[in-house]
C-alpha cells in the first residue's frame, strides 16, 4: 500500500476502431493523460544512473524508428513483476523487475525497440477506448466491483482498492499474436540500425519463458506473458528474422557487461517497503508508521493502492488503504453525511485511536466500513462479501479492524530491503554455493536465471555475479 490516494486499477481495453479513428493529436493526449496516471498509481524509479541508461538506449532507438521526431518518453516502472509496456503517443516502460533479469544491452535493446514497434504501428492505440477505462476486474462473487457505480462518491472511495488485491494491480489487455510478431519485427530492425544484436530479443524471450515458469510453480501474480503471447515458434522466428538483418556498426551505450551490471547495481529487487511489508500475515507500513493484522488463512496481497486479504473462497476480502489525507475523522464523517443521507456510522475508538464503523449494502453485497484517524488521516478497513455471509464474517472484519496499531520504532528497524548488488565469484562456484555464500535473497534458480547461466553452471573466478542482498531498510 502506498501513499497515492487516487485508485490504482487501470485496465486498458481494445476499441473496434480506436487506431484508425483517433488523430495523432487525440492519441498523444490519451498517451498523456494514461502516463500520469501510471506514474501516481504505479509508480516510477527514480535512481539516476539506470533511468538515465534506460533513457539513452531509447533514445537511440527511437532515433531510427519511422517517427525520430517523437515526442518520446523512457520511465522505469516501480514494479517487481518482469514486464514492459508501452502507451499511446510515445511512452515507453520498463519494469525494475525485467531490469534485474537483463544480462546484455542487445537484449535491452530488444525489448525496448519492441515496445516502440507497438507504439509506431499504433497497437497501443488500439488498446485504449477513446480514454475509457473498465471498472475494476471482478473475483468469483463479484465483490471487487462493489464501489463501482454506488450513489455516493465517498462510500466508492472507503471500499476503493479490492479489485486490485486480487489481480495484482495494473491490468493491461494482450496484445494479438499478429501484433507481437509486427511489434517483434519492427523493434528486431530498430535494433540492427541502431548497432545492436537483432537476436537480443531471442535470447531475452528465453529468460522471460523461464521466469515465468519459476514463478508458476511459485504461485505467481500477472506477467509479461500474460500481455505478450509467447508461442513456441516465437523465439525461434526472431532468431531466424536475426540471420537476414544488417547490423550497423555503433558502440553500445554500456561498453560490456561490466558496465552495464555497473549501471544496475543498487536497483531494488522485490517487494518495496515503502509500500508495506508482509511478515506472513501482520502488514507493517514504515511511511505511515503502522500495522494491522489480516485473517489467518486468508491470502494476503499488497498494491500501491491497498494491502489485504482475501478469504480461500475469494468471496470475501478486507482491505486497508487510506481514506483521506491530511484531515481529521470528523471532516470525513461530515462529508459522508453530506454525500449519503441515512450512512449511519458508530463511534468507537481503537487503541485509544478515534474510529467510526458502518455497514452498507448493494447489489447482493455487503461491506463493512471501519474509519480510523491516525497522525493526521483517516484510514479504512473494510470488509466486503456477499451479503448471505455478511453476519458470520463481520466478527472477522471487526477483529481485523481491531488489530490497527502504532507500528514501534523496533519493528520498523527491523524492515529489510533487497538491492541487486555484484559479487565476485570463486572458482568453479555454483549458483546455489555463491548464494549460500553472499546471503542472497534470491534462491539459486533464480540467481542462475538473473545472470543467464544454467542452475549447474560453474563461475570462473571473479565473474561478477548479480545477487539480491537484504538491506536494513532506512528511507
Amino acid at each position: 500500500m502506498s501513499p497515492r490516494i487516487l485508485p490504482v486499477l487501470v485496465v486498458f481495453v481494445t476499441a473496434l476502431c480506436v487506431g484508425a479513428c483517433l488523430s495523432p493529436a487525440r492519441e498523444s493526449e490519451l498517451g498523456d493523460q494514461q502516463a500520469e496516471r501510471v506514474e501516481r498509481e504505479m509508480g516510477l524509479v527514480g535512481d539516476a544512473v539506470p533511468l538515465a541508461y534506460v533513457r539513452a538506449l531509447g533514445k537511440r532507438l527511437a532515433a531510427v524508428s519511422d517517427r525520430p521526431e517523437g515526442p518520446w518518453s523512457f520511465e522505469i516502472a516501480d514494479s517487481p513483476e518482469p514486464n514492459a509496456f508501452a502507451l499511446p503517443g510515445g511512452h515507453v516502460y520498463v519494469t525494475r523487475g525485467l531490469l534485474a533479469l537483463v544480462n546484455s544491452e542487445d537484449e535491452l535493446a530488444g525489448v525496448i525497440g519492441h515496445e516502440i514497434g507497438h507504439v509506431t504501428a499504433r497497437h497501443s492505440a488500439k488498446r485504449i477506448s477513446a480514454g475509457v477505462l473498465t471498472a475494476p476486474v471482478a473475483i468469483a462473487s463479484g465483490i471487487a466491483s462493489f464501489g463501482v457505480g454506488l450513489v455516493s462518491p465517498f462510500l466508492s472511495d472507503v471500499v476503493r482498492g479490492t479489485g486490485s488485491l486480487v489481480t495484482g494491480g495494473l491490468v493491461l489487455a494482450p496484445y494479438s499474436r499478429a501484433q507481437e510478431n509486427e511489434a517483434d519485427e519492427i523493434g528486431q530492425g530498430l535494433a540492427a540500425r541502431a548497432g545492436y544484436d537483432p537476436a537480443g530479443i531471442s535470447s531475452f524471450m528465453r529468460s522471460l519463458k523461464r521466469e515465468g515458469e519459476l514463478r508458476t510453480k511459485e504461485g505467481r501474480r500477472f506477467h509479461i506473458m500474460d500481455t505478450h503471447p509467447m508461442p513456441a515458434d516465437r523465439a525461434k522466428r526472431t532468431e531466424q528474422r536475426a540471420r537476414t538483418l544488417n547490423r550497423s556498426p555503433a558502440a553500445p551505450v554500456a561498453k560490456d557487461a561490466a558496465a552495464l551490471f555497473g549501471k544496475l547495481e543498487g536497483l531494488l529487487v522485490g517487494e518495496d517497503p515503502a509500500h508495506g511489508v508482509f511478515r506472513e500475515r501482520l502488514f507493517l507500513h514504515p511511511g505511515f508508521d503502522l500495522a494491522i493484522e489480516f485473517p489467518e488463512g486468508w491470502k494476503t496481497a499488497n498494491t500501491p493502492e491497498a494491502a489485504g486479504a482475501v478469504n480461500p473462497g475469494k468471496d470475501a476480502v478486507v482491505a486497508l488503504h487510506m481514506a483521506a489525507a491530511d484531515t481529521s475523522l470528523d471532516a470525513v464523517l461530515e462529508k459522508a453525511e453530506q454525500g449519503q443521507k441515512g450512512l449511519d456510522f458508530e463511534r468507537s475508538t481503537i487503541r485509544g485511536l478515534p474510529a467510526a464503523h458502518t455497514r452498507y449494502s448493494s447489489g447482493g453485497q455487503t461491506a463493512a466500513i471501519t474509519l480510523i484517524g491516525y497522525r493526521g488521516h483517516v484510514f479504512s478497513v473494510a470488509g466486503q462479501s456477499a451479503e448471505r455471509a455478511a453476519s458470520a464474517l463481520e466478527p472477522v472484519f471487526a477483529s481485523t479492524a481491531g488489530s490497527f496499531r502504532a507500528l514501534p520504532s523496533s519493528e520498523r528497524r527491523a524492515i529489510r530491503e533487497s538491492r541487486l548488488r555484484l559479487r565476485a565469484a570463486r572458482a568453479g562456484e555454483t549458483p546455489a554455493a555463491l548464494t549460500e555464500r553472499t546471503g542472497s535473497t534470491w534462491s539459486a534458480e533464480e540467481l542462475a536465471l538473473a545472470n543467464g547461466v544454467d542452475d549447474d553452471t560453474r563461475f570462473r573466478a571473479g565473474r561478477r555475479v548479480k545477487v539480491a542482498v537484504s538491506e536494513p531498510y532506512s528511507r
